[in-house]
């Protein structure tokens, strides 16, 4: 406790942690990690939907409705996150451990089929057969799967790289609090939202595998 008698606590083992980097550069790495994942999100579903032309065209709207819930539950993965970490308790290396592991154990399986060259060819591939699919259905029930198999689509596209967005952005938080991260975050979808609009505009004429790879 303090002079006045407020109850005080030290500040966890994490800020000193990341003393070195200043507000400025916390906000830009944010924004960088939401714009890299972002990214791939969109390349990911310009490439699925690119064939969704004429007739097909409707089949859109239930990928949008499937990523806008991918949205949702990623802004609740964030909050579930927040609370996870709270039920751990002060320990700031108990906090950095149990941020940082999950994060480093997911960028090596993502370096691992980047480096194989299988992971972003595997990833559309399958999205484009999971598609195919559902589009030779014909029957009513057939179609209502074929309706909810493609929100499952768009959902697991944008949910998989909002999940990997929350995981690595939990040391920051922690270190710099909620609003540096967001403000990061702010940007991050600005940016991403511009190259989305202009990625879906060009849409037919983009060589997905090889802007994937260097994403």
């Amino acid at each position: 406790r303090d002079v006045t008698g407020v109850q005080t606590c030290a500040l966890p083992i994490s800020t000193a942690a990341g003393a070195h980097m200043s507000r400025t550069s916390a906000v830009i790495n944010s924004a960088i990690l939401v714009f890299r994942e972002g990214l791939e999100t969109i390349l990911v579903l310009a490439a699925v939907t690119a064939s969704f032309l004429g007739g097909n065209r409707v089949y859109r709207r239930p990928v949008a409705a499937g990523g806008a819930v991918g949205l949702v539950a990623t802004v609740a993965t964030w909050f579930i996150a927040i609370w996870f970490i709270g039920q751990l308790g002060g320990n700031g290396l108990t906090l950095q451990a149990a941020t940082g592991l999950p994060a480093i154990i997911v960028l090596l399986i993502v370096m691992n089929w980047f480096f194989h060259r299988v992971y972003w060819t595997g990833w559309i591939a399958h999205h484009h057969k999971r598609r195919r699919s559902l589009l030779a259905s014909q029957s009513d029930v057939a179609k209502r799967r074929l309706l909810l198999g493609l929100g499952l689509l768009g959902f697991t596209s944008i949910y998989r790289e909002g999940f990997e967005i929350v995981i690595f952005l939990q040391n920051l938080r922690l270190t710099f609090g909620s609003s540096v991260v967001l403000e990061g975050v702010v940007l991050g979808c600005l940016f991403t939202g511009a190259v989305g609009v202009l990625t879906f505009a060009l849409h037919q004429r983009l060589p997905y595998r090889r802007l994937l790879i260097i994403t």
